[in-house]
């Protein structure tokens, strides 16, 4: 599985240090096959009756962001070499950002129906500011859900800084280039030409863009906390004491047998639970099989390994895959949920920090933490939800139950916060009280 993948570079230099190699990187072989190829493709599509090329069509620019996404992550993990293919993003990805791309078109449409066109062009404006934050959401984390969230796009503009900038405005500036592009062609070459040229132009920048994002992440990856993919992540080394079992455990893979190669490694893990390594090959071949039950009974004991050994990010990585194949997932160590939840709601990881705290004081009773997270769940509702009912309701249960708690001057704080919110809708407010 890995003897193939080609070293990372560690010290890729910044985007602001790279602008020749970055217009450069689709004119590697790798990228410019598929940016020729799916740019045929869309030309030939458009020689088909109006609404199966529509439809084709989408499945062509489908495929065209799976690969885009591929060369994002590659760059995120250190890479200055295109993909060939796409190797760890799934199939799916493809299809959030055609998704994505419609929602955005549909809601300038509809602004400019019921309101008007300046409007419409305000929220293409939001779209665009937006959309590097949007394109890292899904290559990083695969879910549509977050990277239609403002808050995190705002979460990571901030965390990038300035760069993030850079890359609004390089995208901006594709946009203009290849709409200069196509009003020029279309003037002197036959309609046959004009798409599939044009369409090169579109993939080449795009290509280039999702280069540049991709080393912005990788610039700012412990900001962003980033850890990396596990299939691009450097591999193991021969001194390694999981080496020899890795080895084993890919070995019955390649002749057929990835049951038995979870098996081996399971196994093993009961032995050395402490070899990360085998922890992740493990879900790596559980994921490949589809053993949803085994990847999330898995999640609640390898967590707690990973806290000891201070790999923060990759638990909240387990927490979140886990509790997207099973919403009903919960650590067992209450230590281990505050810290995660705390962490993951500091990340932006809304839905994870909720998920994990979903039930608290039922499965920990007397927990020191119950208030401090609840405190912590409440403000995740007002702020991020959009959920103030709610959360003044879980404030006003904190301040029932546990009135001794050393919390509760906090929980009165946010709540007079709120009142101050609701009684001052046209004023900003000041900001909610430090935790």
């Amino acid at each position: 599985m890995n003897s193939t993948k080609p070293s990372p570079e560690p010290n890729l230099s910044p985007a602001h240090e790279r602008w020749p190699r970055i217009l450069r990187y689709p004119l590697q072989p790798e990228a410019m096959s598929t940016i020729v190829v799916l740019a045929v493709a869309h030309g030939a599509v458009q020689l088909l009756p109006g609404l199966i090329a529509g439809v084709l069509d989408l499945f062509i620019w489908a495929a065209f962001f799976r690969y885009g996404f591929e060369v994002l992550r590659w760059t995120a993990n250190g890479r200055d070499k295109a993909p060939e293919i796409s190797l760890t993003v799934s199939d799916t990805i493809g299809g959030y950002a055609v998704l994505l791309l419609i929602l955005i078109e549909a809601a300038m449409a509809l602004t400019a129906a019921w309101y008007s066109l300046i409007a419409a062009v305000i929220i293409g404006l939001l779209a665009t500011l937006a959309m590097p934050a949007m394109m890292t959401i899904l290559a990083l984390e695969e879910g549509v859900a977050r990277a239609l969230n403002p808050i995190a796009w705002l979460m990571i503009a901030e965390r990038i800084g300035r760069p993030y900038f850079v890359l609004v405005g390089f995208f901006c500036a594709a946009l203009f280039v290849q709409s200069v592009i196509a009003v020029a062609i279309a003037s002197v070459l036959p309609a046959l030409l004009v798409t599939p040229i044009v369409y090169c132009v579109v993939n080449y920048l795009m290509i280039a863009n999702f280069h540049m994002i991709g080393t912005a992440i990788y610039a700012d990856r412990d900001t962003l906390g980033y850890t990396g993919h596990l299939e691009l992540s450097d591999e193991v080394p021969y001194t390694d004491p999981a080496r020899v079992i890795l080895d084993a455990a890919r070995g019955r893979a390649a002749g057929g047998d990835a049951r038995g190669a979870a098996t081996l490694l399971r196994e093993e893990i009961a032995a050395h639970p402490d070899l990360l390594a085998l922890h992740d090959e493990y879900r790596h071949w559980l994921q490949q099989g589809e053993e949803t039950g085994e990847l999330v009974a898995h999640g609640k004991m390898y967590i707690p390994v990973l806290l000891a050994q201070s790999r923060q990010h990759r638990a909240m990585d387990v927490a979140r895959e886990c509790l997207a194949l099973n919403p009903a997932f919960a650590v067992d160590d209450p230590g281990a949920v505050t810290q995660l939840a705390h962490a993951a709601a500091e990340a932006g990881q809304t839905q994870t920090a909720l998920g994990l705290l979903v039930g608290f004081h039922k499965r920990f009773r007397n927990d020191p933490d119950i208030g401090r997270n609840y405190l912590l769940a409440a403000k995740l509702w007002a702020e991020r939800m959009n959920k103030e009912m709610q959360a003044r309701a879980l404030l006003q249960q904190i301040k029932l139950t546990l009135p001794d708690d050393p919390v509760i001057p906090q929980v009165d704080a946010y709540l007079a916060f709120l009142d101050k919110l609701a009684a001052t809708p046209a004023k900003a407010a000041a900001g909610p009280p430090a935790p």
